[in-house]
């Protein structure tokens, strides 16, 4: 376990200097060192050498007579410190923490660590670092209640999507800034506080403030909103028009009010209907005891939004509903890839590509789109409806709810989508056929071939997968590629079902040819800003080689086929070839198993 803990201290510190005695912890010592940390011996007291970014480690997991207070001195002048404890009282070494000048690290609970916290003991690693002046907030409180409030944020960061400008408004927005920008990729925040200077907003604790009338905040400028027990200036209601004015038209909202009296929702049904109306209800939260003590151990988890459970916090996730965009695409920015940074490459400009960009994030991007199958299925539907024939729109619609098909294996709606994709792809292509269309024409002609698999019509897959193959990735991106060796690489393993080994071998050949094109692409200009660079660039370009060392790998064994088909096919990795699809498959099947 030594080595998972040193990787775990790492993951929440970063490569540091780590102040241990060094004899009793030798081997936490040496794996530290080896995931690049400088170690050094404890001081015997606040010494000024102690001075500089620095955490320290204390184990206090055997009976003693010593003073907790005094274990912890010597560490005084260091930014953090790594406790181990073994079930001791909790109240009372956090006493000792909190008047020596720590309070909890932003980043020391993640949603799933939750559990490990209650108000009798610490988990058996707990991380704090120096508090500032004056604070008496949430990471200076020892109970379930401040662990409760840290979570609702931590489940919050869970959300968050690189580089969000979010609004935090309510109660504990300081310590919610700092748990946000801790455990996640948030580029920005502002919280609703004090109302600053007029013109101004001023700087406290690291995030920009407002004013609770948010008179401040432009229109369509925030990517994300976390309310819980948020300013109420007039009503509970009036709040949430507020939310949608400044919300993005690919934002999303989470919104926490505990039951009681006063200006907030009477019940679930309350708040998910006024929700309904100016937003898309995606995930309802509970937060409740997982035993018979309610000074236990809590949890907080998803639940189905018409589950009826009784609990004291009403917690949803929402979505703005990305139609709203529909005649706004000057006002969009990707935060990720903002025109600010300058001129950005073709594959993320979005902004140029789509009729309404904001479909992008809600609707395109997996990890950040609609987390709700239905609401995701029937905005594709809707988009289908009412967009250009020859858009990106429609063509990353198609794209949507034909693999929701596929995912779901209903053969019988698979026609409509086939019909669907023939006429998006049979338009004739030009000089000015933008970038993103045809990168939609490549990816649906895949698409195609996966359905005709499905409905059993196993030529029709291989003019789709040909199709596919030959088409022209490289006006979009050597990353598309990966579609192209597909492609190939499914064709082939139809022509060897079918006996035809010679045009299988053909197509495992023409998937190792695009591979390498690809590798030799000029990237410069695709990876963005040297200083800057695409963060998914080189790990899509690693799936490309990947998937071309697999028909690679076909190859080179090809000589087995022969012998024997099994033999040959698990020199072959398949599960290379969408893998995304493959890990929801399989936890589809699982839950499936599960509800048996």
């Amino acid at each position: 376990m030594t080595i998972q803990f040193a990787n775990a201290i790492v993951q929440r510190l970063g490569p540091c200097r780590i102040a241990l005695d060094r004899a009793a912890h030798a081997e936490l010592a040496r794996e530290l060192a080896l995931v690049g940390c400088d170690l050094v011996d404890v001081p015997t007291g606040a010494a000024k050498g102690a001075n500089g970014p620095m955490a320290g480690f204390l184990a206090w997991t055997e009976p003693t007579t010593a003073s907790f207070a005094d274990a912890i001195r010597p560490f005084k002048r260091m930014d953090a410190l790594i406790l181990q404890s073994a079930g001791q009282d909790r109240r009372s070494m956090e006493r000792s923490l909190f008047e020596a000048g720590w309070q909890r690290h932003p980043g020391g609970m993640s949603l799933g660590e939750y559990p490990a916290w209650s108000s009798s003991a610490l988990p058996a690693i707990s991380y704090y670092q120096r508090a500032p002046h004056g604070g008496a907030n949430e990471l200076q409180k020892g109970s379930i209640d401040a662990d409760a409030a840290i979570a609702r944020y931590a489940m919050a960061a869970n959300h968050v999507r690189p580089s969000d400008h979010i609004l935090i408004d309510g109660a504990g927005s300081a310590d919610g800034a700092a748990v946000l920008m801790a455990l996640s990729r948030a580029g920005s925040v502002v919280r609703v506080g004090a109302k600053p200077k007029p013109g101004q907003w001023a700087m406290r604790g690291g995030c920009d403030i407002t004013d609770s009338s948010l008179t401040g905040i432009a229109d369509n400028s925030v990517d994300m909103i976390v309310a819980f027990e948020p300013a109420v200036p007039t009503d509970w209601v009036a709040r949430l028009d507020d939310y949608a004015r400044i919300l993005k038209c690919d934002g999303r909202i989470i919104l926490g009010w505990r039951q009681g009296e006063g200006e907030r929702p009477r019940d679930w049904a309350a708040l998910e209907a006024a929700v309904s109306q100016r937003f898309l209800p995606e995930t309802r939260y509970i937060q409740i005891p997982i035993g018979p003590d309610p000074a236990g151990a809590h949890a907080l988890f998803p639940v189905q939004l018409d589950q009826m459970v009784a609990t004291d916090w009403l917690l949803l996730v929402a979505a703005a509903n990305p139609l709203m965009g529909e005649g706004r695409a000057s006002e969009y920015d990707h935060p990720a890839f903002s025109k600010v940074a300058g001129e950005q490459p073709a594959l993320v400009d979005f902004g140029a590509a789509y009729d309404n960009p904001y479909l992008y994030r809600s609707m395109v991007q997996m990890g950040e789109r609609l987390g709700d199958e239905v609401k995701l299925a029937r905005l594709a539907e809707c988009v289908i409806e009412d967009s250009r024939a020859d858009s990106a729109d429609r063509g990353a619609a198609i794209a949507v709810l034909g693999y929701r098909l596929l995912e779901m294996r209903l053969a019988e709606m698979a026609p409509s989508i086939l019909s669907l994709i023939a006429d998006y792809t049979s338009a004739p292509l030009s000089d000015d056929t933008p970038v993103h269309v045809r990168r939609w024409r490549i990816s649906l002609a895949f698409l195609a071939g996966r359905l005709s698999e499905l409905t059993g019509d196993r030529e029709a897959a291989k003019r789709w997968y040909r199709s596919s193959a030959n088409g022209e990735w490289a006006a979009f991106s050597p990353l598309l590629a990966t579609k192209a060796i597909a492609a190939a690489f499914y064709e082939a393993r139809l022509c060897l079902a079918d006996g035809d080994t010679q045009t299988a071998q053909a197509r495992f050949r023409h998937g190792v040819d695009t591979a390498l094109k690809a590798a030799a692409f000029p990237h410069g200009e695709q990876m963005g800003p040297a200083d800057r660079p695409l963060s998914f660039y080189l790990t899509e370009l690693a799936e490309v080689i990947d998937m071309g060392s697999q028909c690679a790998n076909a190859l080179a064994n090809f000589h087995l086929w022969d012998r024997d088909p099994g033999l040959f096919w698990r020199q072959v990795d398949v599960r290379r070839f969408g893998l995304a699809s493959w890990a929801r498959d399989l936890e589809r099947e699982n839950n499936r198993l599960r509800a048996a």
